[in-house]
């Protein structure tokens, strides 16, 4: 869609949208709002909907812009995706894998266990922890303010030129401490690519998926390398720990592709 009919309508309002045909996100309540819809790339757009705070939405609309041509390819199943997943061969051969990685673990080190939620990690759920996440929130506000600082608090024309100083200066920004969740539609726990091995005792979480508990739980203690020690040995599908940022229970599941 040219980013000039989307501009363009935002101006009109809601009825010249659906006259247009236009999808319901591009409908804008802010100048921020229709930065989002005159940049977003497809089909980060009515994720984008979903957030109201301005600076997580600016910080979500930076990664998408960021991440390029690939978008599409990488962002989370749809619902039918989904259902199609389950109950599949590939998804058959994943749970075999994550079981043979909880037996390793278990014999390993008795007394505990490994916790895995292994079911895709629906858009709406990413969503709602994109809106509710600490660090974004603290990275929000600070690409916030620095947008405010560069472009002003006035809303400017959205002309060409705009748009394109708009998107270099959110492609190029750096924040200053990387929040803890990818922003909604690109996480790989949105296409059962991604695990979270969390070590349970008596039943109970004792190392989880926590950024609190690096320092204290997984390193102090070791189970990051109690943990890789096992995805080593039964876990060949599994790649990791997620460095960047560092979270030692993160695990990419790349299987390998048989041949033809």
């Amino acid at each position: 869609m040219d980013r000039r009919l989307i501009v363009k309508t935002v101006a009109y309002g809601a009825a010249s949208a659906c006259l247009m045909g236009l999808p319901a996100w591009a409908v804008a309540t802010g100048p921020l709002d229709a930065l989002a819809a005159a940049l977003a790339p497809p089909p980060s757009g009515e994720a984008l909907s979903e957030i109201p705070d301005p600076g997580r939405k600016l910080l979500a609309l930076r990664s998408y812009l960021r991440f390029g041509k690939g978008l599409a390819e990488r962002w989370s199943w749809t619902e039918a995706e989904v259902k199609a997943f389950d109950g599949s061969p590939e998804q058959k051969a994943l749970l075999a894998e994550i079981a043979a990685v909880k037996a390793h673990f278990k014999a390993a080190n008795p007394g505990f266990e490994v916790y895995v939620h292994a079911t895709t990690r629906s858009l709406d759920e990413q969503i709602a922890n994109w809106n509710a996440n600490e660090s974004v929130g603290v990275g929000g506000a600070e690409i916030l303010n620095a947008f405010t600082a560069a472009f002003g608090e006035a809303a400017a024309p959205m002309d060409e030129a705009y748009l394109k100083k708009a998107g270099t200066w959110l492609r190029g920004f750096q924040p200053a401490k990387r929040a803890n969740l990818a922003a909604p539609g690109l996480t790989l726990h949105g296409r059962a690519s991604a695990i979270d091995f969390q070590i349970m005792k008596d039943g109970k979480i004792y190392a989880g998926a926590s950024e609190k508990q690096i320092e204290s739980l997984w390193r102090a203690e070791g189970w990051d390398v109690k943990l890789k020690a096992s995805i080593d040995a039964a876990g060949p599908s599994f790649l990791g720990p997620l460095a960047n940022p560092h979270e030692p229970w993160h695990y990419d599941y790349v299987p390998k592709k048989s041949a033809d």
